[in-house]
């Protein structure tokens, strides 16, 4: 049996015994692994990761170029030209530059990295605070720079990119809404 000093937990203005967190701060961490600003972020990553694979065989990789002389596909027809204008660009080449310092080179394993990290944190509501708070927010700081140094790649998708918008809100959504869903669903909470 437990005595009353073990059970009412630590006193407010008293530290923290070493390697707990106070009470309150892994809710407030958890809000900020999973807040609207970091899923938005992620929603976009999950939508640039679905256009970039599916059009990655036809044009090039997230971070790759078309060679010089390569047939695109209709639809891809105008993709080296919007290369070439946003290259002039500053914001670009700094996004770009940005991308490639981030994910060391390599921007499509980065990338699939922080979506499929922002799944595991979102589906993993039992994880260290500390560690899913930094996989979340880093995972998001990533997908936007991404996102922005893969706009060539959005304007391709057309009238698909309002569909892959929908599926990474969706992903994100579906995910955050699972742990409290499963043991539902199952029957297992009243």
């Amino acid at each position: 049996m437990e005595s009353a000093a073990t059970e009412a937990g630590p006193v407010t203005g008293e530290p923290a015994a070493k390697g707990h967190t106070p009470p309150g701060a892994g809710s407030r961490l958890r809000a900020w692994t999973v807040g609207r600003a970091a899923g938005l972020a992620q929603a976009l990553g999950v939508a640039v990761l679905l256009i970039t694979e599916f059009v990655r065989q036809d044009v090039a990789a997230l971070g790759g170029t078309v060679p010089k002389g390569t047939r695109l596909p209709d639809y891809a027809a105008d993709f080296p030209h919007l290369m070439d204008t946003l290259d002039g660009q500053w914001w670009f080449t700094a996004a770009e530059a940005v991308r490639d310092a981030i994910s060391f080179g390599e921007p499509r394993a980065a990338l699939w990295a922080a979506v499929c990290a922002a799944l595991v944190v979102r589906l993993n509501p039992d994880g260290p605070p500390r560690t899913q708070c930094f996989l979340s927010l880093a995972g998001a700081c990533y997908c936007l720079v991404a996102t922005l140094s893969a706009l060539p790649f959005l304007a391709l998708a057309g009238a698909a990119l309002p569909a892959a918008l929908l599926v990474g809100v969706l992903a994100i959504v579906l995910a955050s809404a699972a742990p409290e869903a499963w043991p539902r669903m199952m029957g297992c909470v009243p």
